[in-house]
């Protein structure tokens, strides 16, 4: 049997679509359980331009990671839910676009690539995207319906858009040494080893089974919240409601792996900053409240092995204005129509 997302896929179904992932963990489950309010048939083509498609499929491939998180954000999902979703759809929509754009002007050195360049990219992609586990990036292509040849292909038509979009358009100063450590410091959250991120949070968790059932147990979940901001201690109310292993110790689980976590909470956990308190998300089981005391996370290239790569991008940066003025020209002479 297709799963939600095999079936999106295949038959260009707009739904609620789960990211791919791991196992369960034992900790934080990773699945969603409210369906969406049926299944809505739309164009299978979600924009043309110049002359080729860009099909509603590669629209949800790349929309479904950041969906799945929203999710878990929007137990209810509601207004604002719906709104981030329709953002999130037209922004990326938008980004496939100016691919589209540069792709078509420029398709005839995408063959300039070699094989093992395109490997590597695709190697970057299994350990950065899915922890190195290769069994689940094959999960991946057998639910788009690709093959690693095809993904491959895909890869290289990134290639080239990346290297378009680096090239120089016009002269600037050469990077001084502060900006180059500034741009490092901001390069290297993004590009650290992910899967060596380690936290240290607390958690309340409500089984949906437990009380009067899921929509009580979210409502209490929402109550405890409001508890919290308005100052009651996070320990006293893990050991009073929290349905978790560790309610006793107040809901504190002590350096945790990232490659333990579910992808949305890995994202909710390490991708944000400050220790507010979040929830509540929603699993399989139950409903998630979350405190964030302590992110460590993991290493990125030293400063040395990356400088030529920072001082370009510390140069791309600075002929950000020329470039967005070359792609408003590009657009404008693009034969763009939106199907969605």
């Amino acid at each position: 049997m297709f799963s939600s997302f095999t079936k999106a896929i295949i038959f260009g179904v707009v739904v609620v679509l789960p990211a791919f992932s791991q196992a369960p963990p034992t900790n934080f489950q990773n699945e969603q359980t409210r369906p969406p309010q049926g299944p809505q048939l739309v164009n299978k083509i979600a924009a043309k331009v110049n002359g080729d498609l860009i099909t509603l499929n590669e629209l949800m491939i790349k929309v479904a990671p950041s969906q799945s998180v929203l999710m878990s954000r929007y137990p209810r999902r509601g207004v604002a839910f719906q709104k981030q979703l329709n953002d999130l759809k037209s922004s990326i929509l938008d980004e496939l676009i100016d691919r589209a754009i540069i792709f078509t002007e420029f398709k005839d050195r995408v063959r300039s690539f070699p094989d093992y360049q395109i490997e590597d990219e695709v190697k970057r992609v299994v350990q950065n995207v899915y922890k190195g586990d290769e069994q689940l990036f094959k999960k991946y292509l057998k639910a788009t319906n690709l093959t690693r040849d095809q993904f491959k292909e895909q890869q290289r038509k990134e290639l080239l858009v990346q290297i378009v979009r680096a090239q120089q358009f016009g002269d600037v100063a050469i990077p001084k040494e502060n900006e180059l450590r500034a741009e490092y410091e901001r390069w290297s959250i993004t590009n650290r080893d992910r899967t060596r991120d380690i936290g240290t949070y607390r958690r309340i968790y409500l089984h949906k089974n437990r009380g009067s059932g899921p929509f009580a147990q979210l409502k209490l979940a929402e109550d405890i919240v409001k508890k919290l901001n308005n100052g009651e201690d996070f320990n006293d109310l893990a050991k009073q409601y929290s349905n978790g292993s560790h309610a006793e110790q107040g809901g504190v689980w002590k350096g945790v792996p990232r490659t333990d976590l579910a992808m949305e909470f890995g994202t909710l956990l390490f991708e944000t900053n400050g220790s507010k308190i979040m929830g509540p998300f929603e699993d399989r089981i139950g409903f998630n409240i979350v405190q964030v005391m302590e992110r460590k996370l993991g290493p990125a290239k030293p400063f040395e092995k990356v400088r030529e790569e920072i001082q370009q991008r510390v140069i791309s940066d600075k002929k950000k204005s020329n470039y967005q003025k070359w792609m408003k020209k590009m657009r404008a002479r693009a034969v763009i129509k939106k199907m969605l």
